[in-house]
């Protein structure tokens, strides 16, 4: 099937919170993973998000070129000639673009799906994200406004985060946070549905304690509760129509029961890198090793 459209994609999302399941969105960086995965999602009948990070797209563009908005692109137009071929539905989606990146990674993207749009053309992605959560929130706010307002009009949806999500990922180390910023407050989840609700559709990746990388049971402190609690504050003084589609970051080698309980507060997607990134590189490295 083609790559959903905005219709199709907005219907995922609301079906998963509905039926409280989540959506795999696993991160890609060449068109060998692209397959691997969208086969995976064949194979276990499922649909599923395909995303790339600023790190992903600028490996895929090669080293003799280094631009993380190119690379970005090719796995894009890969996904929407791979995924035809097969009868799930795939999303497409950005992962963490940070404040220094807006130039060179969003906008880029973001126009590519305007002149494609311009052209008669689908969207080349789906949504995006803008991680400003290392901004003071009522900047962040401010310039999550400014891209959701833009992207509504390319019926493009916006990922935004709040918080800190800790650990490691493309470069951007966020190990020595200090506890209290790994957690979302209640009052920073009614201000983001108060400040977005009114501009267009967008997810929210709230921080509950969730980490990147894999980490060893009980070395981190997941608190869902923090989801729930959030849910319950934006519903009751916003209305149930207000409440957010949000987003699991740092999902690899989080325990089972924690993810089916975040489900229960309206997680609808689930980021997997490191696991993926595991399961693909073993078997290579075994078996060069043995042969």
């Amino acid at each position: 099937m083609p790559v959903a459209n905005y219709e199709q994609y907005c219907e995922m999302l609301e079906k998963a919170r509905e039926g409280r399941y989540a959506y795999p969105a696993i991160n890609v960086t060449s068109t060998s993973t692209v397959n691997a995965a969208i086969k995976a999602f064949a194979d276990a009948k499922s649909d599923g998000i395909i995303q790339v990070s600023t790190g992903g797209g600028k490996f895929a563009s090669g080293q003799g070129v280094g631009d993380m908005a190119l690379g970005a692109i090719s796995l894009a137009q890969h996904v929407h000639l791979v995924a035809e071929k097969y009868d799930i539905l795939v999303a497409l989606h950005t992962d963490h673009c940070h404040p220094q990146y807006i130039e060179s990674f969003l906008l880029p993207l973001i126009e590519e799906t305007e002149k494609r749009r311009a052209k008669g053309l689908p969207n080349l992605f789906n949504s995006h994200m803008f991680d400003g959560s290392e901004l003071p929130l009522d900047k962040n706010m401010a310039l999550s406004k400014d891209l959701l307002e833009r992207c509504a009009k390319s019926q493009i949806i916006l990922e935004v985060e709040t918080g800190v999500v800790g650990g490691e990922e493309d470069g951007v180390n966020n190990e020595d946070t200090p506890a209290d910023k790994l957690y979302t407050t209640s009052e920073e989840m009614v201000q983001v549905a108060e400040t977005l609700g009114p501009v267009g559709t967008f997810m929210y990746a709230a921080t509950f304690g969730n980490v990147h990388g894999v980490y060893k049971p009980g070395n981190v402190k997941l608190r869902p509760e923090i989801l729930k609690n959030g849910q319950e504050a934006v519903t009751s003084k916003l209305g149930e129509k207000n409440k957010h589609y949000l987003v699991f970051h740092g999902g690899s080698g989080s325990e089972l029961s924690e993810i089916h309980e975040t489900l229960d507060y309206g997680v609808i997607k689930m980021n997997i890198d490191t696991d993926t990134q595991y399961a693909y590189t073993r078997p290579v490295v075994d078996h060069m090793m043995k042969n």
